[in-house]
């Protein structure tokens, strides 16, 4: 029999709050100027976070073993072998159990967008909790192809259900994408992506015209258009249903935040300009062919004017990229699956290098801090040092640091860093094609060594350029003065900005200065207004070289905001000298009465 889980309300209720904003593009291969299946997304999500790289190898498996992944969820029977691949991981305190991305040794790439607001939440069971993570996960280690990761995703669906209420998964490898809309509990919609087809997707349920009648390029649960009719929201014996309308409320569809990257995505795809909500098509064919430099170009829209002058730069934005775009990716599906070329971002995708890769031949070390099996037993397990902040991975403390910068320091630095990716992504994309001719002439653990080595080369390529801006956009040192910030407390929290001979601290706006987390990893907050506001200033020789510093405070409990009670933190200054911006940060312990952080400032990860 099916229960009804109260949690999954609760979890459908966080999801809205920090994966609203995911996009994904798909373009068929005859539209494709690679002649290949292009999937490209943006993982939108707020709240601290790491965004990891793995490759997971292939595995055997006891008899008898069991998958449980959420601690409320169903336990699945794991299989005797599983496929080794690529993980894009979000890794955040509560554990996130819509966000990873995955392409697997068989080709078959997963990415995934919430859809909500449904009709029926109140009437959809599920078994012993039902799925979410599992789905993804197990299609990455199972299915090896698009068309089987649909079949594998419908038999979790009819054995457990689904807790969550609804996302539109998409699951493609070199012959067809597919894409399978679930609605929470058993029911669902699938899509096979024509060659021809272009389909974006952001946060809302958008298959409109499913053809009941066309078994080749629509699957659909069949209780659900029962229930349709029951309902009187499908005329019963009509073969075209509306999905959209039928599981999803219209509200979800107009919503600012959905609606805007509509506009956007549309106007870049056909030219033409599309402001009512029940007519944003679900798919569409194109008069010209599309390449990976359009699926950057295209995961990096927003709007022209998306900050007031005094807030960050990304403040007001809700297209396709936003303050909270963290990942970005876009596959380019060859046959061998060893050859799939990915690029991706580490951090917001206007304002960061797509850094080229195969996937398949181990990320670069670096973009992660624990192999995959610790990083899978504590994606759920969120022990707060594992969220310390860590100088040496370099997706956060340079990559995300670098993009955080920017969207305060804003005016000149925009266009600055538009030009730098220009150029490092023209040298990037004009030798593509070359490194993977050479790998197709390679075999087996040689290729794979060629291709890791090419994932290193790029990688610390990037790195180095981006250590370097780093140093111009922040080149006075910040330090917090403080051992411990107990997050929980008024006490004061200090803040030192050193002078230095090259930079004077004199002339700084006390009004103008904000403390509290990266405003990468915040949502709501993410207003300048609603970080900490200075309470006192003072110039002092706070280090003894003879050079005058600057000394802020501000309010423990607003400084935190955000942060891991337990974890060492980097909280970041924003504040002004005479006139200029000027942005910095430096790493603390971050406590409650009830948590105390297990590291500390001088341990071996921090600066």
């Amino acid at each position: 029999m099916f229960k009804k889980t109260l949690l999954a309300a609760a979890l459908t209720l966080a999801a809205v709050g920090t994966a609203s904003a995911c996009s994904t593009l798909i373009i068929g291969k005859a539209v494709s100027e690679t002649g290949n299946i292009i999937v490209a997304h943006n993982e939108d999500n707020g709240g601290r976070l790491f965004n990891m790289q793995h490759y997971m190898p292939p595995a055997k498996h006891k008899a008898g073993e069991m998958l449980k992944f959420e601690k409320f969820a169903a336990a699945i029977p794991q299989v005797e072998e599983t496929l080794g691949f690529y993980w894009t991981q979000t890794f955040v305190p509560d554990g996130a159990s819509f966000a990873d991305g995955f392409f697997n040794d068989a080709g078959v790439a997963v990415a995934t967008n919430w859809c909500g607001e449904i009709f029926d939440a109140d009437r959809m069971e599920v078994k012993d909790g039902g799925i979410g993570y599992g789905i993804r996960r197990l299609i990455a280690e199972r299915a090896h192809s698009a068309r089987e990761g649909v079949d594998i995703a419908v038999k979790l669906l009819n054995e457990y259900g689904y807790f969550h209420e609804g996302r539109t998964y998409t699951i493609a490898d070199a012959k067809e994408a597919w894409q399978i809309a679930i609605h929470q509990g058993n029911s669902w919609a699938a899509h096979k992506v024509r060659d021809d087809e272009v389909v974006y997707i952001p946060n809302a349920f958008s298959m409109d015209k499913v053809d009941l009648n066309d078994k080749e390029h629509w699957l659909v649960e069949p209780k659900q258009v029962e229930r349709a009719v029951k309902d009187g929201r499908h005329k019963a014996g009509d073969p075209i249903f509306n999905w959209r309308k039928v599981v999803a409320q219209q509200s979800v569809r107009h919503e600012r935040w959905n609606a805007n990257r509509n506009v956007i995505a549309w106007k870049f795809l056909t030219g033409k300009e599309l402001n009512d909500p029940e007519q944003f098509p679900y798919s569409v064919t194109v008069d010209r062919k599309l390449g990976v430099s359009d699926a950057m170009a295209f995961l990096r829209q927003h709007e022209s004017y998306i900050g007031e002058d005094q807030e960050l730069y990304h403040s007001l934005s809700e297209g396709i990229c936003r303050t909270t775009s963290h990942d970005s990716i876009v596959y380019n599906l060859t046959a061998d699956p060893t050859l799939t070329e990915a690029w991706k971002t580490l951090g917001r995708p206007c304002q960061s290098v797509y850094i080229p890769l195969y996937p398949l031949a181990r990320p670069a070390e670096g973009t992660a801090f624990t192999d995959p099996v610790t990083a899978t037993k504590e994606h759920f397990a969120g022990t707060p040092a594992m969220f310390d902040f860590r100088a040496d991975f370099a997706p956060h403390s340079v990559f995300s640091a670098g993009t955080n910068a920017i969207d305060y320091l804003r005016g000149n630095e925009i266009a600055h860093r538009t030009e730098l990716i220009q150029a490092i992504e023209k040298n990037f994309l004009a030798e593509r094609a070359d490194i993977t001719k050479q790998a197709a002439q390679l075999k087996g653990d040689a290729r794979t060594a060629f291709l890791h080595d090419y994932n290193v080369k790029t990688y610390r390529k990037v790195l180095a350029d981006m250590q370097a801006e780093n140093a111009r956009l922040m080149p006075m040192q910040v330090k917090i003065l403080d051992k411990v910030v107990k997050a929980d407390t008024e006490e004061a929290v200090t803040f030192a900005l050193l002078g230095s001979k090259t930079h004077s601290v004199l002339s700084a706006n006390k009004s103008a200065t904000r403390a509290g987390m990266s405003a990468n990893q915040l949502n709501s907050r993410r207003q300048f207004k609603n970080f900490a506001a200075a309470q006192t200033m003072e110039y002092k020789d706070v280090n003894g070289d003879g050079i005058t510093d600057v000394v802020f405070t501000f309010k423990a409990k607003d400084i935190a905001k955000g942060a891991v009670p337990g974890a060492v933190m980097d909280l970041w200054l924003y504040t002004q000298i005479n006139g200029r911006r000027v942005v910095g940060f430096d790493a603390v312990p971050v406590e409650t009465a009830d948590v105390k952080a297990s590291g500390s400032r001088d341990g071996k990860h921090l600066l």
